[in-house]
Parts: structure tokens; C-alpha cells; sequence
């Protein structure tokens, strides 16, 4: 039987995966059509934010649209509500892991997972593809508010190989890396780890890249690795200082099929 903690891992796999396999790029609405694309593959991730751990898990991967609505693994569900040729704005709801107890940091508290409700916008000139989205949490134990953007540029090297590269970064209050980075009276009690209290804001860099080779023009594989980096408070935090990494990595293969 499938653990939380591998439930968990899949989940945050498949949201980098859609961040970088389909790169979100706002369409003309397909009217009463739904279009899909379907996958699977493998990838390797840090067991938690901010781990020095690495695990192999599965990632399936499903996206949907009708029209104006999406369902996307990085964005959530959406509407879009402004919709021209490159700029698209939209409500959505996605979902955001909290903090589980495995590994180093199994004697602290769990932090539950959150649903998210935000505003996503993302512009699309020519090869380049900008998304920046607010969001906040509307349960769970996550609190705050989350900004997160990249940019990319996107191209082909031959008429089958497709590519995409650019940076990322994620910014989020007080009470966001308070959730997750710190350590309380009694979790320091119960681990050896000294007690923590954020009280800056919480900071990722990323470099990302995508290569993917399209079979037919519904087959295609793609190879994805993403190097992040956490700044500030998030940083010093003993469970990255002392034992995690501020710097993480992730990689994928994922074959999918689209229809």
C-alpha cells in the first residue's frame, strides 16, 4: 500500500513536471473539445523541502482542458478569465505539500498539506513564456501568502527535439516559512535540533530545463532537471543548516500521450 509520505513525494514530483513538460502556454479555447494529455514516468526528488535525502518515485502526469478551463499538475484548476493571444489571467485552486515527519525530521510536527486559492497570470511573446502567480492558503496548516514566477524560453533543435530553459523563483511571508522551517520548544526537545523561529520571509531560486522528443505529434518523451536553492531564513533553519541542503535537485524522464 502506497505511504503518505510517497503520496506525498508523487504529488510534488508531477507539479514540477507540469511546470516544465507542457510549460502552461496559454491556447486559443478549444470549444466544446476536451483535450488531454496523459503520462508516466520516473524521477528522482529530495524526500522533503530543504532534505539532503534523495528517493526514486513514480510520476503520472494528466492534463485537461475545455475551453477556458484547465487542469493542470502545476497550476490547479482554472478559468481563464482574460484571454488574448499571448496574456492570459485566471483564477485557480492548487494544492501545496506542507511538511511531513520522515527522515531527520521525523520527531517534528507534522505540517498538514494545503489547498491554495490564487490568481495565476501568464504572457507568452514569441518564444519566451512568463507565469507569475499569488496564492494563499485555504486550509491545512500552511499560512501566508506565496508568490511564485519563472521565466523560459522555449525552441526546437530539429523538427522531433523541442526545448526549454530559464529561471524560476518563489517568495512567500513570514507566516508561509514559519509553517515550514521552523522548530518548536518541544520538536527540539524530541529531535536535538535547536528550536527555530523564522522571522524573514521565505526565498527558492531555480534554474530549470526541458528536452523532449516528439515521436508522432501525439507520442513524446521528455528529460527535466530542475537545480533549486533556498535563501534566508528558510536557509538557516536547522532543519536545512544542520541537516538538510539548501540546495536541491530534481530529475525526471516522463513519456506522454496527447488527444
Amino acid at each position: 500500500m502506497m505511504t503518505r509520505k510517497q503520496l506525498v513525494a508523487i504529488v510534488l514530483s508531477v507539479f514540477s513536471v507540469g511546470a516544465l513538460a507542457q510549460g502552461n502556454e496559454p491556447e486559443v479555447p478549444s470549444g466544446d473539445e476536451w483535450r488531454f494529455t496523459l503520462g508516466a514516468g520516473a524521477g528522482i526528488a529530495p524526500e522533503y523541502r530543504g532534505a539532503d535525502t534523495y528517493e526514486a518515485i513514480p510520476i503520472p502526469f494528466v492534463e485537461a482542458r475545455l475551453g477556458r478551463l484547465f487542469i493542470n499538475p502545476i497550476t490547479g484548476i482554472g478559468w481563464q478569465v482574460v484571454q488574448t493571444e499571448q496574456l492570459t489571467i485566471s483564477p485557480v485552486i492548487s494544492y501545496e505539500r506542507g511538511r511531513d515527519d520522515v527522515g531527520d525530521i521525523s520527531d517534528l510536527e507534522k505540517v498538514d498539506d494545503s489547498a491554495m486559492a490564487g490568481v495565476l497570470l501568464s504572457w507568452t511573446p514569441g518564444p519566451w513564456q512568463f507565469n507569475t502567480e499569488l496564492a494563499t492558503p485555504v486550509g491545512g496548516d500552511l499560512e501566508g501568502v506565496r508568490l511564485r514566477s519563472y521565466l523560459r524560453y522555449r525552441g526546437r533543435l530539429t523538427e522531433q527535439l523541442s526545448y526549454g530553459f530559464g529561471p524560476g523563483a518563489t517568495w512567500a511571508n513570514e507566516k508561509w516559512n514559519d509553517a515550514l522551517f521552523s522548530v518548536s520548544d518541544e520538536g527540539a526537545a524530541r529531535s536535538g535540533l535547536d528550536a527555530y523561529n523564522p522571522d524573514g520571509a521565505f526565498l527558492r531560486a531555480s534554474l530549470n530545463g526541458r528536452l523532449t522528443y516528439h515521436f508522432t505529434r501525439e507520442w513524446s518523451v521528455s528529460s527535466i532537471a530542475r537545480y533549486s536553492r533556498l535563501f534566508g531564513d528558510a536557509a538557516d533553519s536547522p532543519i536545512v543548516k544542520d541537516v538538510g541542503d539548501a540546495n536541491q535537485w530534481f530529475g525526471s524522464l516522463l513519456m506522454s500521450y496527447s488527444f
